[in-house]
């Protein structure tokens, strides 16, 4: 593995502190606030919204742009956002900042996984897809397990989002990220075709981007309502991320050893059976945390194990495409997630 890719492996870490940090705050800022179940899981969308508007669009900036060009902009339209979110109390305008921070995170991160993508041989792939997901993961849980340390006012509370996310955006500034094969000419890469040639990677993505918010957005305000206290309620994101953790790098290992349907197949099942039992355990703290935790090692490989699988079967411009048909469906997938269950949970 390559010094700049572990050195992009750090930058998602710091930038993931931050937004990990962001997480249960909001959530908790808007449930003191009074909001619904419903207004939350509309504030959660607003990221996905940003990914869906933009995803389809990449193809088109990656030849119009460097990797870095994109990559510092996208973080910088973040950080406007999150100026937005610890200067203005207006809902309106909070759908707005949550839009700009997570929409432009959220875009951080896609051209970073295309960049991945590209630059991981086909035998380390799920390897290295496992490791972003890793210190993706880490970086989430680790923010939101401090966030109740920082508190929920003053300076102190969106400051801990701000600096990890400015640190970041040094290190990307540093890093000599050249552009990849933005210039390729290749047939178009549709919806269509990605999924005729890995029906199994949309469909992978699909399931992940309708539950992944659940725990981050969610099951924190569901276990407020519970009575089961502010801290329980911002490590159910620390658990989800945690067993995503500790399941994405074994994983990505096991899927380029045995195949990627195997463990596709497994993680199904399991995942199925934590979300069934789930009910009976919400009045036991850490037995509900533990299942949150499987829970989300066996949805996360959908994620890494989809994208090794376009990463398989695509390369050059046409990856830079299909990976955009995948980060779109999985947009689409994210936005009608919290829609439907915040909806489902005030019902």
């Amino acid at each position: 593995m390559t010094r700049l890719t572990i050195s992009v492996f750090f930058t998602v870490l710091l930038l993931t502190f931050g937004y990990g940090v962001s997480f249960p705050l909001l959530a908790i800022l808007l449930e003191q606030s009074g909001v619904g179940a419903a207004r939350i899981g509309l504030n959660a969308a607003m990221p996905a919204l940003g990914w869906l508007l933009v995803t389809p669009f990449l193809p088109q900036l990656h030849r119009w742009f460097s990797t870095k060009q994109l990559l510092l902009a996208f973080l910088g339209i973040a950080l406007l956002g999150l100026t937005c979110l610890a200067y203005f109390t207006s809902f309106s305008l909070w759908l707005l900042g949550r839009f700009a921070l997570g929409g432009g995170l959220g875009m951080v991160f896609r051209v970073l996984e295309y960049w991945l993508n590209a630059t991981s041989p086909s035998q380390i792939r799920g390897r290295t897809i496992g490791l972003y997901a890793f210190c993706f993961l880490f970086g989430i849980a680790t923010g939101s397990l401090m966030q109740p340390q920082f508190g929920t006012s003053g300076g102190l509370a969106f400051g801990a989002v701000a600096l990890p996310l400015l640190l970041g955006g040094v290190v990307l500034a540093a890093l000599p990220l050249a552009q990849l094969m933005a210039s390729e000419p290749t047939s178009p890469v549709s919806l269509r075709l990605v999924s005729s040639v890995t029906p199994l990677a949309i469909a992978a993505v699909i399931c992940y981007g309708l539950y992944e918010d659940v725990p981050a957005y969610l099951l924190s305000v569901y276990t407020l309502r519970i009575g089961l206290g502010a801290d329980i309620a911002a490590n159910t994101i620390t658990a989800f991320a945690l067993g995503n953790l500790l399941g994405s790098v074994p994983l990505g290992i096991l899927s380029d050893k045995v195949g990627r349907l195997p463990v596709l197949s497994g993680c199904a099942a399991m995942g199925v059976a934590s979300s069934l039992v789930m009910p009976c355990v919400m009045s036991y703290p850490i037995a509900y945390l533990m299942l949150i935790a499987l829970w989300g090692a066996c949805a996360g490989a959908f994620y890494v194990v989809g994208l090794a699988m376009v990463g398989d079967r695509f390369s050059g411009q046409a990856l830079i495409s299909a990976n955009a048909v995948f980060g779109t469906v999985y947009a689409a997938a994210a936005l009608l997630g919290p829609l439907i269950n915040g909806t489902a949970m005030q019902i």
